[in-house]
């Protein structure tokens, strides 16, 4: 009898001994615990926290509390063995409310990388797709796959981080003082002209650029290599 209470204490203990444990938290334990306390306090979150990220060691639940006085900053607290904090930014909007048109919240979208990249890689057009991400991000990434296509990784990159400027090499398409072909539409007319660039430029920028010819400045957009098409005049 004595043995059979022995096993039967066993099977009782040892659970609860393994589900204490210390395990080193992720960014994925992270991000259940944020979305799993703001939904029991009425609020939608998608914090922005690397699934793969490592944090420190934890045997308790994490606590999860408001940070500046809101919702919008959480405390993410580990009680034991040691204590530690951490505070991301929740993410939070309303759930559930419509848009304008009476549809679902908009959603934005940002280009990711689908597989993995390294430092000095070239993007190429089959490596990246776009995914919806919340609007509330996408202040800092890219929404167009031409972009970044071309561009070089100054970072190794995963395929779970939305793309940005400080990711990419800065290449400039023009540089300062570089002789450039001017593209001046007149009447639906593309009329090619010569200049020289005042400033450097990437694919897209608005940049100020001295006509040969006319000994005027203007204002172009880098659309190619040395190529600009031109705006406007220059306001200086």
């Amino acid at each position: 009898m004595r043995h059979l209470w022995v096993i039967i204490c066993g099977f009782v203990v040892l659970p609860l001994v393994a589900a204490s444990e210390p395990h080193v938290i992720s960014g994925e334990d992270v991000r259940r615990a944020i979305v799993k306390r703001l939904t029991e306090a009425g609020e939608h979150a998608a914090p922005n926290v690397l699934p793969e990220k490592q944090f420190y060691v934890c045997d308790q639940p994490l606590e999860v509390q408001p940070a500046f006085g809101g919702w919008r900053s959480v405390s993410v607290v580990c009680p034991s063995p040691v204590e530690w904090k951490i505070v991301v930014r929740a993410q939070v909007k309303s759930a559930g409310l419509p848009d304008a048109q009476g549809g679902d919240v908009a959603t934005a979208q940002a280009v990711f990388l689908n597989r993995p990249l390294r430092r000095g890689d070239r993007i190429q057009s089959g490596d990246v797709e776009l995914r919806p991400i919340d609007p509330l991000s996408s202040g800092s990434v890219f929404a167009d796959p031409e972009d970044v296509i071309g561009r070089v990784l100054t970072q190794s990159i995963t395929t779970h981080v939305p793309l940005m400027p400080r990711h990419l090499l800065r290449e400039w398409a023009v540089e300062a003082d570089d002789a450039l072909s001017l593209v001046i539409l007149r009447g639906g007319i593309e009329v090619i002209s010569t200049g020289i660039a005042l400033e450097a430029g990437q694919f897209g920028d608005t940049i100020r650029v001295l006509n040969a010819t006319s000994g005027v400045e203007l204002l172009g957009k880098v659309v190619g290599d040395k190529k600009v098409e031109i705006v406007s005049k220059s306001l200086r």
